[in-house]
């Protein structure tokens, strides 16, 4: 991934990481399948690759046989795969947002993007009324020309589909296309330098590696078929130019999100914090385009500064228990939830539980501290303590992290999180004695 060196044959003195998607044995996701895919960074040479980029091995899943450790750097209550190495140093993978009712229940397959770390995940596309949720979006690269491709999957089983593309600078419903309009079967675009875009197709079952023509709609010249197989992943081979490095939080001088990973909730105090905490802030929780209504994905009614009181911060507890009681799937089928809600929500898939709690500002922003490496949403609340509106999606922060824009109200990160906005949270949150001593434990 980054800080490696390459030759063609013979060893290197430096190796990057790895970035895979991983289902530990025994994993469910929140729809109970069993699966529950996150990204994980991989260093090859056994934590000393963390050693030699900010002096500390790398903590987590050890195999030694093979000199290598692994560890977990996104939280999903679904699945996050696919991940591909953007230019900028971002790491942009596919993530199943099943967080609430929407989309039928069936939850949205968008893009996300964050860094190295796991310090800073964002949505991209996919999640927002406006942005097909139904498609699932998945095995997406990003193009010299400025644009993401990506497959619009004919279901979530499905690995094939359309193809088509959404503007990386500016991700919006206005700058997505369906290039596809041949009948065709696609999967696995890959990008070439020179503009040009390698693709699998397929009409009906033999998969064969062509490239593909967005004027036309369609595939062009034949590069490669085999008929006895189905060909896929076209993968370019040339020189690349090592991405942006992103610098990662740093706690102090022994910690860093980077090396704080797997740590119990123990309360072990870093410079005066609990180091398997985290920060989120948000400028203007009454910031939000979703339509009223009485479902879990809409909001309960207009809300303006001043009417939103306190935030809640909500747990999910994943449906693996060893204790089949504590998740009771379908109970809360007659509250909308569907077949595979759980006993304590209708509107979900999968238990939830408080860990936070905070007082919202005036000018509806906050700033709250919780458990970091657990996945959460946030509900907004009014002045009798009422739930407004539920995050369509699944956030987390790591140990000591901190970050903005976890997808509340939109689903993208592209508000107000660019601009310098000086808000009440943050002035009372560093000035204030109580910033961390917030929590409702």
């Amino acid at each position: 991934y980054f800080e490696g060196d390459w030759a063609p044959r013979g060893e290197v003195d430096k190796m990057g990481f790895l970035m895979l998607a991983y289902s530990p044995d025994g994993a469910m996701d929140e729809f109970g399948r069993d699966h529950n895919f996150d990204i994980y960074r991989l260093d090859p040479q056994g934590g000393k690759s963390m050693d030699r980029i900010c002096g500390h091995l790398l903590v987590g899943l050890d195999m030694p046989n093979c000199d290598t450790v692994m560890d977990k750097i996104t939280y999903n209550a679904s699945s996050n795969f696919d991940p591909t190495l953007t230019r900028d140093g971002n790491i942009m993978f596919s993530s199943t947002q099943a967080n609430g009712t929407h989309n039928n229940s069936n939850g949205s397959t968008c893009l996300l993007v964050d860094n190295w770390d796991g310090s800073y995940p964002r949505h991209i596309y996919g999640n927002e009324v406006s942005e097909q949720p139904d498609a699932p979006k998945i095995q997406a690269r990003e193009a010299s020309d400025g644009y993401v491709y990506y497959i619009e999957a004919l279901d979530n089983n499905s690995g094939i589909g359309n193809l088509a593309r959404v503007s990386w600078t500016t991700p919006h419903s206005k700058t997505q296309s369906r290039l596809s309009n041949d009948g065709r079967l696609y999967r696995s675009p890959h990008p070439l330098p020179d503009g040009r875009l390698m693709v699998s197709s397929a009409e009906r079952q033999d998969f064969g590696i062509y490239y593909f023509c967005a004027d036309k709609g369609t595939v062009s010249e034949l590069v490669y078929d085999d008929p006895e197989w189905n060909d896929h992943q076209p993968q370019p081979v040339y020189p690349r130019y090592k991405p942006r490095w992103i610098n990662s939080f740093t706690a102090g001088k022994e910690f860093g999100v980077t090396t704080v990973t797997y740590q119990p909730f123990d309360q072990v105090k870093v410079e005066g914090y609990p180091h398997s905490w985290g920060t989120s802030i948000c400028f203007d929780t009454t910031s939000t385009n979703l339509p009223i209504g009485p479902y879990a994905h809409q909001r309960a009614k207009e809300v303006g500064h001043g009417d939103i009181k306190a935030i809640r911060v909500l747990n999910v507890v994943l449906p693996d228990e060893s204790d089949s009681r504590r998740y009771l799937q379908g109970a809360g089928a007659h509250l909308l939830g569907g077949a595979k809600s759980s006993s304590n929500s209708g509107t979900s898939f999968s238990q939830r539980r408080m860990f936070g709690y905070q007082y919202v500002e005036d000018d509806g922003s906050v700033v709250s501290s919780h458990p970091g490496d657990e996945a959460y949403c946030t509900q907004i609340l009014d002045d009798k303590g009422m739930s407004v509106q539920t995050q369509l999606s699944w956030a987390y922060v790591r140990p000591y992290g901190g970050r903005i824009c976890t997808g509340c109200h939109w689903g993208p990160y592209d508000k107000k999180g660019y601009l310098n906005i000086h808000t009440e949270a943050l002035y009372n949150w560093w000035f204030s004695d109580l910033s961390h001593y917030d929590s409702p434990f």
